[in-house]
């Protein structure tokens, strides 16, 4: 076991390389004289909640007009051809 140490004093004066070794190996134990008394360890990091993608495709039929009947197709061209 390839155990990361700090001591009670270094947590009160030097707290920010103790930080540092967490970070760096995951956890740390903290000794009381001499003893290992206590374990800090990172917490996980929150799940990032994705939002849902937009739907483009709905979006883009909503904005575009509607098409012409084959009725009214057919008359387009009629007059077109005029």
């Amino acid at each position: 076991m390839n155990a990361h140490t700090a001591t009670i004093r270094q947590l009160r004066t030097d707290f920010r390389s103790v930080k540092r070794s967490i970070e760096q190996h995951g956890e740390v134990v903290v000794t009381d004289h001499g003893e290992p008394a206590y374990v800090i360890k990172l917490l996980p990091a929150p799940a990032k909640k994705r939002r849902p993608l937009p739907d483009y495709y709905a979006r883009l039929r909503k904005r575009q007009p509607e098409g012409l009947s084959a009725e009214d197709t057919r008359q387009f061209w009629e007059e077109e051809r005029r």
